[in-house]
């Protein structure tokens, strides 16, 4: 009696695979279907060479003349005077950058 009162009782677990439904897609299904019918034409050899150009070596570029061409500019720039911040004799005048303006409130 105690044994079929456990059994009855005593709840029994068993394992079960748990799977979704499958959906029908219509949109996939065509593109699939439209995928493997597609068969593409097989290429020869003179239309993939009508495709590409043969390769050839680039040219090399020519070197600027700078020297040449800035001689007048150097020889100036070497002969200019040298300018430097605060040499000038005037005194460098500090600026403030971020100044709040003070409102005045209204008194009524």
């Amino acid at each position: 009696m105690l044994r079929t009162a456990l059994r009855v009782a005593a709840p029994r677990f068993t394992r079960s695979f748990v799977s979704t439904p499958i959906r029908a897609n219509a949109i996939s299904d065509i593109y699939l279907r439209e995928i493997s019918k597609f068969k593409p034409a097989a290429v020869t050899a003179a239309e993939a060479e009508s495709q590409t150009r043969p390769w050839a070596i680039p040219t090399t570029p020519a070197a600027p003349i700078v020297e040449a061409e800035g001689a007048e500019e150097l020889a100036s720039y070497e002969q200019s005077a040298v300018e430097v911040e605060g040499a000038s004799g005037e005194s460098a005048k500090e600026e403030e950058w971020f100044v709040e303006e003070v409102e005045e409130e209204e008194h009524h």
